[in-house]
């Protein structure tokens, strides 16, 4: 007795079903991943120490307040200042013009000298450019510090 062997039919084979994603699903999936990771990592801060590189260096200014000029020099701060009822000079001597606390720059006076060394020397003394009334040439004024290096200075513009 012969038996005929008719193939089966193959049987539908069911796969999973995955539903269609959207890719801010993915997005939310990877950014969790990427903040619980990060959360593991110990995190330093790699500041170098400050010091100061100018100090103790030759300081030098294309023009100083005071400098150049015959008599001292008028300047006032960026800074404003109201103070009412007291409209020719406050407490420290210095002039109050238009809500402008203003001074006088003398190199005679050492008290009133704010020479390019003052930028640099860690006191409580400043370098004071001239003032804008003495000409527009002076709204751009250099300071330069001598490092005691052969430097390469390249400028584009």
């Amino acid at each position: 007795m012969r038996q005929s062997f008719a193939p089966r039919p193959f049987r539908k084979m069911r796969t999973p079903h995955f539903p269609q994603s959207h890719p801010s699903l993915l997005l939310c999936f990877l950014l969790v991943l990427f903040v619980s990771e990060f959360r593991s990592v110990q995190c330093q801060e790699l500041t170098p120490p400050l010091f100061n590189l100018a100090a103790g260096r030759r300081v030098t200014a294309t023009a100083t307040c005071g400098e150049g000029v015959e008599e001292p020099e008028l300047y006032c701060y960026l800074v404003g200042a109201n103070k009412p009822g007291n409209e020719n000079k406050d407490e420290e001597e210095h002039l109050l013009i238009q809500g402008q606390i203003c001074d006088h720059c003398d190199p005679r006076r050492e008290d009133k000298y704010h020479p390019a060394e003052h930028a640099v020397d860690g006191a409580e003394t400043w370098w004071q450019s001239p003032p804008l009334s003495r000409g527009m040439k002076y709204n751009e004024v250099n300071l330069t510090i001598d490092l005691g290096q052969l430097q390469s200075v390249y400028q584009y513009g």
